[in-house]
């Protein structure tokens, strides 16, 4: 498979074609570019979160539980002192970092679930969910960021893909196939998982999927994908 520098560095110049075609067309603003370009590069590394030890995952939690910590530090500000304050910070940040961490890989297996297009929509969805209602961004601009997230998120697949290949001993590794699918085909229970979640965020939550139906058909995307390649 690819490495953690590869698949970044696939990400960003990927990212970079799709979104200075998607900057020249006036499809985004630069900020939003900009934005959609560390999106693309997010997605390039996201699948490997199923990987136990890689710094991808260690990375994603601290970060969780970094956020888990602040949360509780203001949701109890006004209620214990600052000991409690500090406890519940530090309580907070080891329950998401190590056990949330614990329980993520003891439930998921590398290049299953999330080495998957449906993953990659379900990631897709929820970021546009994120940008729509929590930043605040405009229905398409939303969906535009969902979209580069799922742009980095099968750039790393393909990659992943391209390294089962063996081109020196013409020869195709036990790996093929493995990276890149629809689903887990392994297991259903799983798959029916996050199919719900995606249908449960379009359906209640994430900006109307019409906007991204009149956007994928706007003549503006075309033509960023030409002057992109």
């Amino acid at each position: 498979m690819a490495n953690f520098q590869t698949h970044l560095g696939g990400a960003a110049l990927g990212g970079g074609f799709v979104l200075s075609g998607a900057l020249v067309t006036g499809l985004m603003s630069l900020n939003e570019a900009i934005a959609g370009w560390c999106l693309v590069m997010i997605g390039g590394i996201l699948p490997d979160i199923d990987s136990d030890h890689s710094n991808v995952v260690r990375a994603l939690f601290s970060i969780l539980g970094g956020i888990a910590a602040v949360l509780s530090v203001v949701a109890l500000a006004d209620k214990v002192p600052l000991a409690g304050l500090w406890l519940a910070g530090a309580t907070s940040f080891i329950a998401v970092r190590y056990g949330v961490w614990y329980i993520f890989a003891r439930f998921t297996v590398h290049r299953g679930i999330f080495h998957s297009l449906l993953a990659g929509c379900l990631f897709a969805v929820f970021t546009a969910f994120l940008a729509y209602r929590a930043v605040d961004l405009s229905e398409d601009v939303s969906w535009l960021m969902g979209v580069s997230l799922l742009i980095g998120y099968l750039i790393h697949l393909l990659l992943d893909e391209c390294y089962s290949v063996d081109l020196t001993n013409a020869r195709i590794k036990r790996s093929f196939g493995t990276a890149f699918k629809l689903f887990d085909y392994q297991n259903i229970g799983n798959t029916i998982l996050m199919f719900s979640l995606l249908m449960g965020l379009i359906t209640t939550v994430a900006p109307p999927i019409t906007e991204l139906w009149y956007l994928m058909t706007d003549p503006r995307v075309r033509w960023s994908w030409q002057k992109s390649w």
